[in-house]
């Protein structure tokens, strides 16, 4: 009796085990092969693959966000609901949505919009069926891409000049790069903040002193490289910026002078060379001192166009 009851069990057991093996068997979540990344305002998808022959239309699904310190249902579908199959929790309202056309190909990926810094996790999609189940868990990482830079002169610093570049809306924290000409790292000294603001993105502030003699084509170059993109703006500073070092300076300078001179030399002689017999003379010196007037009135013009437009900037570019 006892041995008849033992293999009937036995025999149980092992059905039950075949059963199983068979269900295993027939369904499978293939899982993503990296983390997803989302930007920060955009939409994402979160992948989730259900391999089988056919697709029960009763399929239950759930995917679960787990954070630092919380673990939210966002969203889940009971085909068994025919009137109202999905549910969505309060955090993720609206924000959410299920490729049903497409669950018969065993896609229940997640479509997840308005893409918030918050939402970096880990998201477990489950699949339940009658005597089946599995889950697989997806990594989603965030970021964002700033604005485009923008370099600032700061004036003169000692005998160079300062330069300042500046970007917000950045995440994770960015990687800042001063470039020359030849898209080489630039050997100035240079001083970068990374403000972390409330809503938790960074904004950029960066600064180098440009030295005489040096490269004069020069680029900020801030980037992502969880993006992998970048956001560059360039400016070439002629030497006229260089007051210390300008030759068009020191010109304009001396020849500044040198009117300046001549116009109080002629002055004088007007003024002591008051007889009848030297008026004619006078006129000449007049018309001289008109034309000396007229040349200091251009060479001055000539400076204030140098200066007007030393530097050429070249706007961001996006990698």
């Amino acid at each position: 009796m006892g041995s008849r009851f033992q293999y009937a069990m036995t025999l149980h057991i092992i059905i039950f085990l075949q059963i199983a093996q068979l269900v295993t068997g027939q369904f499978k979540i293939i899982p993503p092969d990296n983390p997803v990344i989302g930007v920060i305002g955009k939409g994402v998808i979160l992948p989730c693959q259900l391999e089988a022959k056919t697709t029960p239309e009763r399929l239950f699904v759930q995917w679960i966000f787990t954070g630092k310190s919380q673990r939210i249902d966002v969203t889940t579908y009971d085909g068994k609901n025919k009137q109202n199959p999905i549910s969505e929790d309060k955090a993720y309202q609206g924000r959410t949505n299920f490729f049903q056309t497409e669950f018969n190909k065993g896609n229940v990926s997640l479509h997840l919009k308005n893409v918030m810094l918050s939402d970096e996790g880990k998201y477990t999609c489950s699949i339940f069926l009658e005597n089946w189940y599995d889950e697989v868990v997806v990594d989603l990482n965030v970021a964002a891409k700033g604005d485009e830079t923008s370099i600032f002169l700061d004036g003169h610093v000692g005998q160079g000049i300062g330069l300042t570049c500046k970007s917000q809306g950045w995440f994770p924290e960015p990687e800042v790069v001063w470039l020359d000409s030849k898209g080489q790292t630039r050997k100035e000294k240079v001083i970068t903040q990374r403000t972390k603001t409330s809503s938790g993105i960074f904004d950029v502030v960066t600064s180098m002193n440009l030295e005489p003699g040096s490269d004069k084509e020069v680029s900020c170059r801030i980037v992502n490289n969880l993006l992998n993109t970048a956001c560059e703006s360039r400016v070439l500073i002629s030497d006229v910026f260089f007051p210390s070092t300008s030759p068009w300076m020191t010109a304009f300078i001396v020849i500044l002078c040198f009117s300046i001179a001549v116009i109080a030399a002629v002055g004088a002689k007007l003024k002591v060379n008051t007889t009848r017999r030297q008026k004619a003379e006078k006129s000449d010196l007049e018309g001289q001192l008109g034309k000396n007037l007229v040349v200091m009135f251009l060479l001055v013009l000539l400076v204030c166009m140098l200066l007007k437009s030393p530097i050429k900037q070249i706007r961001c570019t996006i990698f």
